[in-house]
C-alpha cells in the first residue's frame, strides 16, 4: 500500500527516526495509528509518584472540571 504524507508529516516522522525514537518510518506510523508508545523501552518510572499523587488528590476530592482546568491554563499563558 501506498501512502503519501504532507511534507510537515513526512518530516516529523523523519525527524523522530533520526532522534531514534523509532527505527523506521513505518514504525512511526503503527505507534501513532496503534496508539503506541513512543519508544517500548521508554522509562516511565518517573512517573509513579505523580500518578500516586494524582490518585490521591482524586480520593480526597481535589479535582477540576476541564472547563476549569483549561481556563487556569488559558489565564497562565496569557500572563506571558
Amino acid at each position: 500500500m501506498r501512502i503519501d504524507l504532507n511534507p510537515q508529516i513526512s518530516a516529523i516522522l523523519k525527524a523522530q527516526v533520526a532522534e531514534g525514537l523509532f527505527d523506521t518510518v513505518e514504525d512511526a506510523i503503527s505507534a501513532a495509528v496503534l496508539g503506541g508508545p513512543l519508544v517500548e523501552s521508554q522509562d516511565l518510572s518517573w512517573a509513579i509518584p505523580y500518578l500516586a499523587e494524582a490518585d490521591e488528590d482524586i480520593e480526597q476530592g481535589r479535582t477540576y472540571s476541564h472547563q476549569e482546568a483549561f481556563a487556569e491554563v488559558t489565564h497562565k499563558t496569557r500572563g506571558r
